[in-house]
C-alpha cells in the first residue's frame, strides 16, 4: 500500500498503487513520447465554458478498440521485451539465442500476440450491441459527471470513418461512426464529452518503428529492430523515405484531430497520450484546437503543457494541487475489457475521496466488450457506487480541499461552512478487493483549525455522532458498529 500525505497535516490515504506501477507507467510514457510535467500549473484556460472542469470530481475513462475481440489489454500486448528492459544481455551466445528463438520476454514462449495478429482483430470487430446510452445512463446514476472515450489508441484503429489513413471504420464495419453515437449519448445523459486520441499510431508507423519495448532497446541496443511479425527487420529506409513518411504521419494526426473537433459539435475535453514521430513537421497547436473549440479543456500529453496535470496509476501529490489536475486508474487491472476482477467499491471510492481532498478529479477506467456492451460487473459496481453517491455525493462533487490553516487526520473536503471527513476502509497490504478488506474498527477523526461545529453527522444514515471541541480542534468518534465496507463520510456543519 502506498501511503500519501494529503493536505497540511497527516492524512490516511486510499490504498493506491505501487512503485512497480510507477516504473511501468514511466517506461510506457517514454515509448510514446509523453513529456507532461507534474509541477503545479495555474495556466489553464479561462474560457467560461471550461470552468466546469476543476469541480467535476468523477470521470469515466472508456478504453475500447479491436483488443476487445480477444479481451486483452489495449495496444501494449503487441510490444514484447519488458524482461529485457530489466536485464542486460552481454553473452553473445545468449543474445543470438534470443534473436533466433524470438524469446523477447525471456520466458521460453512467443509473445502473446504479434502486431500483425493484433491488427487482424479488426476484421472481427463488429459491435452489434453497442448502446452508449445504456453505458452513460448507468454512469450518470453512479455519479460520473464526464466521460472520455478512446477514439483511437496506439494500436491505430480509429472508431470513426476518417478521411485520413486506412485503419478505421470506413474500411471495416461499413463506415459506422462509433464516436458520433457516443458523443450524442453523452449529451442526452448530461455528461461532459471527452475524447481520447493517441497521436502515436503504431499501425501507420509499422514499417518504420521497432516493436521491441523501448527500455529493452536502451539496455540492449545490440538487439535488432522488430517488424510486425516480431522478426528482425531486414529493410532500411532512405532519408527521403523517412522524411516523406514523417510528413504523412503529421498530416494523418492533424487531419484526424481536426475531424474530431469539427464533426460532432461541442467537445468539452481532449485527452492526448503522447507524440508522433513526425520529425520537424508541425503538429496541430493548442491555439488551433481552441480556434475550433474555444471552450475545450486539453491535457498536456501532446504539447508538454495543458489545462491540467495528469497522474496515472499512482497519485503522487502530497498536498492540494495548484491549478487543475486529474488522476486516472482502472477499475480492474487493465484499461480495456478482460477477465480481471473488479476492485472493491470501497477501494475506488477511497481513491475518489483522496483525489478530491487534494483538489484532483478521479478518472476511473473501464472497457466495453467486443459486442459493444459493458459486462455485468461494470453495471453491478456502478450501482454500488451510485448507492453511495445518494447519501454522500455532495462530499465529492463541487467540493474543495480544506481551506488554508485547517488540517485533518483523514482525507477531507470543504464546501462553504461544511466539512467532510472520509473514514476509508482498510485492506490487507497491497489488497484492493473485497476479500482483502480488514474488519472495521473504532476510529477517531480530528479536524483542526475550524470554528465550533453546530452539527456532526454520519452521512450514510444521517445519525448524530459524538464529538468534542477544544481550542480549535474537533474530535469525532466513529464506532466500528456504524462503519460500512465502503467509505464512511462524516459531515461537519460549522457556525
Amino acid at each position: 500500500m502506498l501511503l500519501i500525505l494529503a493536505t497540511p497535516g497527516l492524512r490516511a490515504a486510499a490504498p493506491l498503487n505501487t512503485t512497480a506501477d510507477n516504473a511501468t507507467v514511466a517506461a510506457e510514457h517514454s515509448d510514446i513520447g509523453v513529456t507532461d510535467s507534474k509541477k503545479p500549473n495555474n495556466n489553464h484556460t479561462q474560457n467560461p465554458d471550461a470552468q466546469w472542469y476543476p469541480d467535476a470530481g468523477f470521470g469515466l475513462f472508456i478504453h475500447w478498440g479491436i483488443a476487445s475481440v480477444k479481451a486483452m489489454n489495449i495496444s501494449w500486448p503487441m510490444i514484447p521485451g519488458r524482461a529485457l528492459a530489466k536485464q542486460r544481455i552481454d553473452d553473445p551466445a545468449e543474445r543470438a539465442r534470443i534473436i533466433r528463438e524470438g524469446d523477447w520476454n525471456l520466458n521460453g514462449r512467443p509473445n502473446e500476440v504479434t502486431p500483425n495478429e493484433y491488427w487482424s482483430m479488426a476484421k472481427d470487430f463488429n459491435p452489434q450491441s453497442y448502446d452508449p446510452d445504456k453505458w452513460l445512463k448507468a454512469a450518470k446514476a453512479a455519479g460520473f459527471t464526464y466521460a472520455v472515450l478512446t477514439t483511437r489508441h496506439h494500436e491505430g484503429f480509429a472508431l470513426w470513418p476518417s478521411a485520413y489513413g486506412n485503419f478505421d471504420t470506413k474500411n471495416y464495419m461499413g463506415g459506422r461512426d462509433l464516436v458520433k453515437d457516443y458523443v450524442e449519448a453523452c449529451r442526452r445523459n448530461g455528461l461532459k464529452v471527452g475524447l481520447y486520441y493517441s497521436p502515436p499510431d503504431w499501425n501507420f508507423d509499422r514499417d518504420y518503428m521497432s516493436f521491441l519495448y523501448g527500455g529493452a532497446r536502451k539496455l540492449n541496443p545490440e538487439l535488432p529492430s522488430l517488424d510486425g511479425d516480431l522478426k528482425p527487420r531486414t529493410t532500411k529506409h532512405t532519408p527521403e523515405e523517412i522524411a516523406a513518411h514523417r510528413a504523412a504521419y503529421a498530416a494523418l494526426v492533424n487531419g484526424q484531430i481536426e475531424e474530431l473537433l469539427t464533426r460532432y459539435g461541442k467537445i468539452d475535453l481532449l485527452w492526448f497520450d503522447g507524440k508522433p514521430d513526425a520529425g520537424d513537421n508541425a503538429i496541430i497547436t493548442q491555439e488551433r484546437i481552441r480556434e475550433l473549440q474555444p471552450g475545450i479543456v486539453i491535457n498536456p500529453r501532446l504539447h508538454g503543457h495543458g489545462d491540467f496535470v495528469t497522474y496515472e496509476r499512482t497519485l503522487t501529490a502530497n498536498k492540494p494541487v495548484t491549478g487543475w489536475a486529474e488522476y486516472c486508474n482502472t477499475w480492474t487491472t487493465t484499461w480495456s475489457h478482460s477477465s480481471a476482477p473488479f476492485r472493491a467499491p470501497g477501494y475506488v471510492l477511497g481513491q475518489l475521496a483522496t483525489s478530491r481532498s487534494l483538489g484532483v478529479n478521479y478518472l476511473l477506467g473501464v472497457g466495453p466488450m467486443k459486442t459493444g456492451e459493458f459486462c455485468d460487473d461494470i453495471y453491478k459496481n456502478m450501482a454500488l457506487v451510485g448507492e453511495w453517491m445518494k447519501h454522500n455525493g455532495t462530499s465529492v462533487h463541487g467540493t474543495k480541499p480544506l481551506p488554508a490553516g485547517e488540517t485533518a487526520s483523514v482525507p477531507a473536503t470543504s464546501s462553504g461552512s461544511t466539512r467532510y471527513l472520509f473514514a476509508l476502509p482498510k485492506f490487507k497490504e497491497g489488497g484492493a478487493y473485497e476479500k482483502d478488506l480488514l474488519p472495521a474498527t473504532d476510529v477517531t477523526l480530528t479536524l483542526t483549525g475550524t470554528g465550533k461545529p453546530v452539527k456532526v453527522t454520519l452521512m450514510g444514515d444521517g445519525s448524530a455522532l459524538k464529538y468534542d471541541y477544544s481550542g480549535t480542534t474537533l474530535t469525532v468518534q466513529l464506532p466500528a458498529a456504524k462503519r460500512t465496507t465502503s467509505v464512511d463520510v462524516v459531515q461537519v456543519d460549522l457556525k
